[in-house]
């Protein structure tokens, strides 16, 4: 019995003294972190005449140094991250100023050494300095660690810091396929660290669209939402036959969002096409193509199984002026079923939206389309409301 209760007080004592010196630590990191702020707000203070000093000298040909005598770890890194910011904000051979001190002053070096710490911690803070400045010569190092990382969080960091350093397209598709190699397709996130590049968007997307590899093509349409650049476009057209679904159908709906001259017997095929993203993303391109073909085959989606190409082809014939509402009106009459619905519900609504609108141009087609309405239906939409509500609860509610 009195072993028992010893034991139970050595291990009561123990946990106290583990709380103990768990606090005493927390005290410490808090108070050695507080005091490094301080340090670093000191010396962002005392350098501010340096910082001027390296902006002012930027368009220059003078060579911008250090500021003299020895500097504190701290203190150092407090200029070389205030660098890092400038840096961010400018190009060329400007930045390429900044890249030099970080170069000749031993940084870069010792932010690459860093790279192979045991902590994680300090692992991505060279990771991110090293991107920041946009060390070319770190970028094998930083694939590698990319490479070995596990974790996703982390490899985005570094897969960042990769993008900023690389100089070569290879370098950057490398990085690509051990970032999506982690198990999870975050694709738009990719394309997002893609276009940290400092190479030229337009040949690297082009590479990328043109790649046998499935993460680079899906990443390559994904970065060319983003980057509207013509030039992309015939590296685009060939995916049309991909025998991937999904690469084929981002594609064509890229390409269609880019407002594309059309055949019409094109437009028939999209329009026919057995996806529905396809037919909804031709559907959307015909409200911005103002002709007699483009009216008809939005007629004929307003019959469409899928109820997105349906209401798609009701928005885009309500933006095709008074022809197109004229055919809303026509169908929501004439039609039946989910055609008639989808035609109904967007004609009411683009009267709906029409009202309150004063310019003289608007007004003239308001009235227009006033007329269509009640040819069609043999009253006006607020007429009709109101005949609703003497349906429903009974009453005079013309005046």
């Amino acid at each position: 019995m009195f072993s028992n209760l010893a034991l139970a007080y050595i291990f009561l004592y123990s946990c106290a003294g583990l709380i103990v010196v768990g606090i005493g630590l927390l005290i410490t990191m808090k108070t050695t972190h507080n005091s490094k702020e301080r340090k670093k707000e000191e010396y962002t203070s005392k350098h501010k005449d340096y910082f001027v000093y390296v902006q002012a000298n930027l368009t220059g040909n003078e060579k911008i140094e250090l500021p003299p005598g020895k500097l504190t770890k701290i203190e150092e890194e407090v200029i070389m991250d205030r660098l890092i910011a400038i840096h961010d904000q400018i190009k060329g051979e400007h930045a390429a100023k900044l890249r030099d001190i970080a170069r000749e002053t031993g940084y870069i070096a010792k932010q690459m050494k860093q790279l192979d710490s045991i902590s994680t911690s300090k692992t991505i803070e060279a990771a991110y300095r090293l991107g920041g400045i946009r060390a070319a010569e770190a970028t094998t190092a930083l694939l590698q660690v990319l490479k070995e990382e596990k974790k996703v969080a982390h490899a985005v960091i570094y897969a960042r810091a990769v993008a900023k350093c690389a100089e070569r397209p290879a370098e950057l598709k490398e990085m690509l396929r051990y970032l999506l190699d982690k198990g999870k397709p975050v694709y738009e996130l990719a394309a997002d660290i893609l276009m940290e590049t400092s190479l030229t968007p337009s040949n690297l997307l082009q590479e990328l669209l043109e790649s046998d590899h499935y993460n680079d093509v899906k990443v390559g349409l994904v970065a060319s939402y983003a980057y509207a650049s013509p030039e992309v476009m015939p590296a685009v057209i060939p995916l049309f036959r991909s025998k991937d679904e999904t690469i084929r159908t981002d594609a064509i709906k890229l390409y269609l969002s880019r407002g594309p001259v059309l055949k019409d017997q094109t437009m028939k095929e999209l329009m026919r096409d057995s996806n529905p993203e396809v037919r909804t993303a031709m559907a959307n391109a015909l409200g911005s193509i103002h002709t007699e073909d483009s009216i008809q085959l939005l007629q004929k989606g307003l019959s469409d199984a899928e109820l997105l190409v349906r209401n798609q082809s009701a928005e885009s014939l309500a933006g095709l002026g008074v022809r197109g509402f004229e055919v809303l009106c026509e169908t929501a009459a004439t039609a039946s079923g989910t055609a008639r619905e989808a035609a109904l519900a967007y004609t009411e609504r683009a009267m709906a939206t029409a009202d309150g609108q004063e310019e003289v141009e608007k007004m003239m087609t308001l009235n227009k389309k006033r007329l269509i309405y009640q040819h069609y239906f043999g009253t006006s939409p607020k007429e009709k409301q109101t005949r609703r509500m003497s349906e429903v609860i009974g009453g005079d509610f013309t005046a």
